[in-house]
């Protein structure tokens, strides 16, 4: 997605590994930018750990305004897309750009157009 989002012209992309980069620092670059896109794994009927714990930094730090995309991993019963849009609707001003994306096990050519489509509309 990233490279996809500099192909398009985006100015500055920022990518953080929340189960390895400082926490901290990915909270601050989601503020420091106007735009998001998560991406993450189901995990037990709900999203990975290190996304929720991101999700609620964000929340508790007041994060708003901002136009947000999603991106959901699973194999066969993929459900992070459903438990990050739920949280960050409770965000004030967050808009969620549509598509939601959902690549089921691994990425695959075939979810190329899709993840296009969703950086279209969260650079637009």
């Amino acid at each position: 997605m990233a490279e996809i989002l500099k192909a398009k012209g985006a100015a500055k992309v920022s990518v953080a590994d929340l189960s390895r980069d400082d926490m901290a620092e990915a909270v601050e670059d989601a503020f420091r930018m106007g735009r998001l896109v998560v991406a993450a794994a189901s995990y037990d009927a709900d999203v990975f750990p290190p996304m929720h714990d991101f999700l609620h930094h964000l929340k508790i730090k007041g994060y708003r305004n901002r136009r947000v995309g999603i991106i959901e991993n699973g194999s066969w019963a993929p459900c992070a897309g459903k438990v990050m849009r739920s949280m960050l609707e409770t965000m004030r001003d967050v808009e969620i750009v549509e598509p939601v994306v959902t690549i089921r096990s691994r990425m695959k050519r075939a979810d190329i157009p899709a993840l296009e489509a969703l950086a279209d509309a969260v650079l637009n």
